[in-house]
This record gives C-alpha cells, sequence and structure tokens, in this order.
C-alpha cells in the first residue's frame, strides 16, 4: 500500500515538473516575441523618422526615377504610410503599374478622331465613342477637334476636351450626379438618374473615360464622395461617410448608436422611398418592414441603412461605372 502511494506521490511530482517546465517555456516564448514586437516597433519608428527627416529628398530621387519605387523603394509599395509622397509621384507610380501588365502595344488601335460641339462635349463624346471596342478606347490615342474652332493645336485641343467633359458629365441636366451636402464640388451618383433612359450607359461611358485619364496619367477635373471610391475598392462604408453625404440622416445615427433607444424610437429595418411621388418600402433585411430596430439591434441597422443610403439605392448606377474603369484599370 506505502509503495503504490509512494508512486502515485512520485508520478504527480513527474506532472507538476513537466507543467512548470511547460509554463516557463511558454513564458520565455513570450518574452521573445514581445521583445520581437519591440524590436520591430523600433525599426518601423526609425524608417518612418528617416523617411520624414528626407523626405523632399527621397521624393526628387523617385521624380527623377521612377524605378524606385520597385526595387531599392519597395518598402514604400507595401508600407505608404512609411513616406508621404508628392501626388505626382503617386501618379507616377500608379500610372507605371497600370503599364506593367500591358501586353499589346498602343499603335495596333487606330486614331480615335473627334469632332465635337464644345456646348455638348459630353453627349457627342457618348455618341461617338460608346461604341468602341474596350481596345480601342484603352489604347486607342484621341484627336480631338471642337467643331468650328480653328488654329487649336491636338494635344491642347484634347486636354481642353478632357476639361470640358469632366464639368458637363455633372451637369444636372444629366440627372446623373448630385453634389453631396458638404461640399458643392463633390458629387454622387444620383439615386433618380432613371429619369434618363439611357443613364446606365452613361455611367459605363464615364468609367470608360475617368479609367482611359487615369490610363494616360492625365488629370480629370472631377471628385467624387468616399463612398463612390471604397465601392470601387470593394471596402465598406463606414457612419463617417455619412457626415459629408447627408448631415441629417448622420446625426440621427449617430444620436441612435449614442443613447438607448428602448421604448424610444419606432424604427423598422426597412426604408421609405419617394421617386416621382412613388412611395416605397424597401427591406434592409428579409421582411425587415415588421422587425422592430431595438437597442440590442440598433448596430446593425445603423450599418444596414449607412449601406443603402450611399451604395445599395445607387447599385446599378455603381455597377457600370465601375464596369465602365474596369475596361482601362483592374483594382
Amino acid at each position: 500500500m506505502s509503495s503504490d502511494m509512494d508512486a502515485q506521490l512520485k508520478n504527480l511530482q513527474g506532472q507538476l515538473q513537466v507543467e512548470r517546465q511547460c509554463a516557463v517555456n511558454e513564458r520565455r516564448l513570450r518574452e521573445q516575441a514581445e521583445s520581437r514586437t519591440k524590436q520591430e516597433r523600433h525599426h518601423a519608428e526609425q524608417e518612418r523618422k528617416f523617411m520624414e527627416e528626407h523626405r523632399k529628398v527621397l521624393n526628387d530621387l523617385i521624380r527623377q526615377n521612377p524605378e524606385l519605387m520597385s526595387s531599392i523603394f519597395s518598402l514604400l509599395d507595401k508600407n505608404p504610410k512609411v513616406l508621404d509622397l508628392d501626388f505626382d509621384n503617386k501618379r507616377n507610380y500608379f500610372t507605371q503599374h497600370l503599364h506593367s501588365h500591358d501586353t499589346e502595344p498602343n499603335h495596333t488601335q487606330p486614331l480615335l478622331r473627334l469632332t465635337v460641339r464644345r456646348d455638348h462635349v459630353f453627349l457627342d463624346s457618348y455618341k461617338y465613342l460608346s461604341f468602341k471596342s474596350d481596345d480601342e478606347i484603352k489604347y486607342g490615342k484621341l484627336s480631338v477637334r471642337f467643331a468650328d474652332e480653328k488654329g487649336v493645336d491636338a494635344e491642347d485641343a484634347t486636354r481642353e476636351w478632357f476639361r470640358v467633359l469632366s464639368r458637363q458629365m455633372f451637369n444636372p441636366n444629366n440627372a446623373l450626379f448630385i453634389p453631396v451636402a458638404a461640399d458643392p464640388i463633390t458629387f454622387h451618383p444620383n439615386k433618380l438618374s432613371k429619369i434618363n433612359d439611357e443613364h446606365l450607359m452613361f455611367f459605363k461611358f464615364i468609367g470608360r473615360m475617368i479609367g482611359k485619364t487615369l490610363y494616360e496619367g492625365r488629370s480629370l477635373d472631377c471628385r467624387f464622395s468616399k463612398a463612390v471610391y471604397k465601392r470601387i475598392l470593394g471596402k465598406t462604408v463606414s457612419i463617417k461617410d455619412m457626415e459629408t453625404h447627408d448631415l441629417e440622416c448622420y446625426r440621427s445615427l449617430l444620436w441612435m448608436l449614442e443613447n438607448n433607444i428602448s421604448n424610444i424610437t419606432n424604427e423598422t429595418f426597412s426604408v421609405e422611398t419617394d421617386e416621382f411621388g412613388v412611395r416605397e418600402t424597401v427591406d434592409l433585411i428579409e421582411n425587415g418592414r415588421n422587425i422592430p430596430v431595438t437597442d440590442e439591434t440598433k448596430q446593425q441597422y445603423v450599418q444596414l441603412m449607412i449601406e443603402y443610403r450611399l451604395t445599395g439605392s445607387v447599385r446599378e448606377q455603381l455597377e457600370h461605372f465601375i464596369k465602365g474603369t474596369s475596361v482601362t484599370i483592374n483594382i
């Protein structure tokens, strides 16, 4: 009996020793990991300080030799926040990246000869270019002439064409875009654009032209809402994006998040729309009009409402716009 107890005691002592050793090993591994993390943070901080101190010199070097971005300064590609690149360097690198995937030289496509009336640049351009193939749009060189205007250099005319086009596509008469509440020169797709029978083809055309502008490294005088850019990049919109789009709605949703709404609101998981006098209830989830929003479910409701207001209500418009840009750029 005594020998059995001695054996059990030794066995227990052995188990305790193993557990102690495991705990020691685990602590050592944790300390090593923490040490590596501290070293990595230290190196990252040193890199950041170096980049900040030599920002102008580094930007000048990249400007003179853009290939540095994909070789010596490949770190900047993976960690863009390390160095705040000047805009022209960002644009040049983006253009270089687009062209690095080209398999077909530009000269294989015919010249895109275009004659437009200055007051009708958008419609004249749409009628001519919307029926061109993807390769023609991407690789074809534009040769623009303004009707009844002589003695204008071809490149100057093309540059002017891009400028006028970017302004006319936001013309309220086209009903394609509306300015966001916080900035009259920043635009978001108009959910009522279907009043124009060709609105989806217009959005695709605009996407193609913006894609061509980016592909050729040109500047286009247009600004879109953050929600549009996030949709292009496949990112989720947030309540902060609503602030510039609709301040009243933003404040209402923010209040809901910051306060207990039990027995205060009668909201359901739905939204009421009014299009040309026709009222409709849109469910945010299945049978949402019959599901009340509670304090426990308000987070989900707010996110669904934001997504509907910013992207869901203009889903088709954004899809055609992105389809147009993908002809020349694949983000």
